[in-house]
């Protein structure tokens, strides 16, 4: 009985040890404007984009849409993103990430990540944890602080 506590104890420590987390490098603020362009990825479910484009909307920025397979202007601060989805009970961001371009080179990233383990930590509020990513990739907070809000439940 002692082993099986035990094993079901460990078990439970490691997947708490694996829980959302999110990386990032965030843009400078040399790189970072007022106008920026998001290259649609059709694939990804629609609700990433409009998240987005509200966190934009939100932050005073001027964003605008491309379509895929099109080369925005290299000057301007463009974004491209990709996001996984998965289902245990109920559907989650399992993982997502954000890459900014400018001058035809990369000018920062954020990636989010669920583990599919057998923890509640995956679920959250996937708005958020979007929105989180836009914040993070921004320099409008740090990936310690989205962390901290993370184990909080916030996101």
């Amino acid at each position: 009985m002692k082993k099986i506590t035990l094993g079901l104890l460990l078990v439970t420590i490691l997947a708490g040890c694996s829980g959302p987390k999110y990386t990032a490098t965030p843009i400078s603020k040399a790189n970072q404007s007022t106008e920026v362009t998001i290259v649609e990825h059709p694939a990804t479910r629609s609700v990433f984009l409009d998240n987005m484009l509200t966190w934009c909307m939100d932050e005073g920025k001027k964003c605008k849409v491309a379509k895929p397979n099109t080369t925005p202007d290299p000057s301007e601060l463009t974004l491209t993103y990709i996001s996984r989805w998965s289902w245990d009970i109920r559907t989650f961001v399992a993982d997502a990430k954000i890459k900014a371009y400018k001058n035809d080179a990369q000018v920062g990233e954020v990636e989010f990540k669920a583990p599919n383990h057998a923890t509640f930590s995956k679920y959250g509020d996937d708005n958020k944890r979007i929105q989180a990513m836009m914040d993070i990739l921004f320099g409008r907070i740090t990936v310690s602080e989205a962390q901290q809000k993370l184990s909080a439940g916030e996101y």
